[in-house]
């Protein structure tokens, strides 16, 4: 950590300042623009390989303005006039960038609808920390977010993370980085290329293990993540499979996944420590899945396992449900278990569908206003309370969000209160640099971590958080409560959920 801030801003970005004010272009709102292949679609987002990608104020929703025709529409038009009413204040700010998918194409993990509860929390972590007095540890600088689409699968994050970097320079004044998608490859090159620049990173969602190992073997620094690994999310989960001897592990074997692959890892791993045995069954979804699930079920039959891990995204597991309907071993008790991180699976209409008799569904959930209510001393009150009242204000009655909209509220929550903290009460915009954050995300341990809405953060020398809260839901086709109604487990990867962590 010395050497990353023991030069001063100057030498270390002297030439990158140079080259900078050659290629840059100011645009209106203040977004900066690249000189990119393709045209313009927008001010600070260009077109690339028939993708609009780059960095917007809010200006650009990525596809119609209209709500009932594009999900993000709404969120990011509410984004702009908040960034709006920061310039018109006249005050100091600083902006965070949120990276994440916000054009999608076919073959995509994520959903419009899940960037769209990204973006809610996002801008509600944004809302507290411009409006509620001390709501992040601080009252200044103000803060502009900026929304920053790499495209699908984050496979144009390089001009993206470019113009990320260029926009320090600029009167956006960018000093951190929040979101940064999910786990695919081209997540890690866009988090390598952002570290190798020393800008800080505060991942929602990205829950591989590959990202702490890069990290501790001294690959990129400056990024820390609010969610568990996938480790300790499926040791959290095998604890509670006492009884079981023997596993299959329904893998999808897509390199370019690094969840899924991360995850087949962890499963067998950890659920092999005792002597049991796991089964592999595996896939490609890169080939397509839909005709391969109903022969699985046949060896599933015949190998009589105690437990299914389901490695893979939560779009296959409703084509393996559907085709354990179908099992000619009906009689035979299945528990399929698997990792959801943000999706409430329960409230996936194909999923619920797709339930059949003696099967039931765990799975993990790395955030769940469920879980406020069955363990209220793991979550911080305040955090809870804003994130809850402003969303029903904002987004509907009756609506508390998911764990997409908390994970990146306290994501974004994470870099707001870095860049407080390097203020350090001097109100002095000049003590707000990219390196002063990065310095402060990685003293947010123990007594100083943060008080989020997902449970209390503290990271671990290498951004990882400890004894981070994770829900477990258990759901089968006898329940017939609504998703809101289901009452997780809350545990930690160590079996302990530890809120004297964060400050009293």
């Amino acid at each position: 950590m010395d050497s990353y801030v023991e030069r001063s801003w100057w030498q270390r970005n002297r030439r990158k300042v140079l080259v900078a004010s050659v290629v840059l272009v100011l645009v209106a709102g203040g977004v900066v623009g690249l000189a990119w292949w393709g045209g313009q679609c927008a001010a600070g987002v260009h077109e690339v390989d028939g993708e609009c990608v780059g960095m917007t104020d809010g200006s650009y929703k990525f596809g119609s303005d209209d709500p009932a025709e594009n999900p993000l529409a709404d969120v990011l038009q509410r984004i702009k006039e908040e960034n709006d009413r920061v310039l018109a204040e006249g005050k100091d700010y600083v902006s965070i960038a949120y990276l994440a998918p916000m054009s999608l194409a076919e073959g995509d993990t994520v959903t419009l609808e899940a960037t769209r509860n990204a973006l809610r929390g996002a801008h509600l972590a944004q809302l507290r920390a411009n409006r509620e007095k001390g709501g992040w540890e601080g009252d200044f600088p103000l803060i502009r977010l900026l929304p920053a689409n790499p495209g699908s699968q984050l496979q144009k994050w390089d001009p993206v993370v470019k113009q990320i970097h260029a926009a320090q320079f600029t009167p956006d004044r960018v000093v951190a980085v929040a979101g940064l998608g999910q786990s695919h490859e081209s997540t890690a090159k866009a988090i390598q290329w952002l570290s190798e620049q020393r800008i800080p990173m505060v991942g929602a969602t990205i829950t591989a293990d590959t990202f702490t190992d890069l990290e501790a073997r001294g690959e990129f620094s400056g990024l820390v993540r609010v969610s568990p690994t996938n480790t300790e999310q499926v040791r959290a989960i095998v604890q509670r499979l006492t009884g079981t001897r023997k596993a299959m592990l329904v893998k999808d074997i897509n390199q370019s996944d690094l969840l899924a692959n991360n995850l087949s890892s962890a499963f067998t791993r950890e659920y092999e420590r005792d002597g049991r045995d796991v089964v592999l069954a595996e896939y490609d979804t890169s080939r397509g899945t839909a005709n391969i699930f109903p022969g699985m079920v046949r060896n599933i039959c015949a190998a009589q396992p105690g437990a299914i891990f389901f490695s893979g995204r939560y779009n296959d597991l409703t084509l393996l449900l559907g085709a354990l309907k179908n099992r000619p071993c009906g009689d035979l008790n299945l528990r399929v278990v698997t990792l959801d991180s943000v999706v409430d699976i329960a409230g996936v209409d194909e999923v619920r569908k797709n339930l059949s008799l003696n099967t039931t569904l765990e799975y993990t959930n790395l955030s769940a206003p469920q879980a406020w209510n069955a363990v209220p001393e793991a979550f911080d009150g305040a955090a809870i309370g804003y994130f809850r009242d402003s969303y029903r204000e904002l987004f509907g009655l009756g609506s508390t969000g998911d764990g997409m909209a908390i994970t990146s509220y306290d994501a974004v929550g994470v870099a707001v209160t870095a860049i407080n903290r390097a203020a350090d009460n001097r109100r002095d915009l000049k003590s707000i640099t990219a390196d002063t954050v990065a310095g402060q995300l990685l003293a947010m341990r123990g007594t100083e971590g943060v008080r989020g809405a997902s449970g209390c953060i503290s990271f671990d020398s290498v951004g990882h958080p400890v004894d981070k809260a994770i829900s477990v839901f258990r759901l089968s086709i006898d329940d017939t409560s609504s998703s809101a109604e289901i009452v997780p487990a809350v545990v930690s990867g160590s079996g302990n959920v530890l809120p004297g962590r964060c400050k009293t």
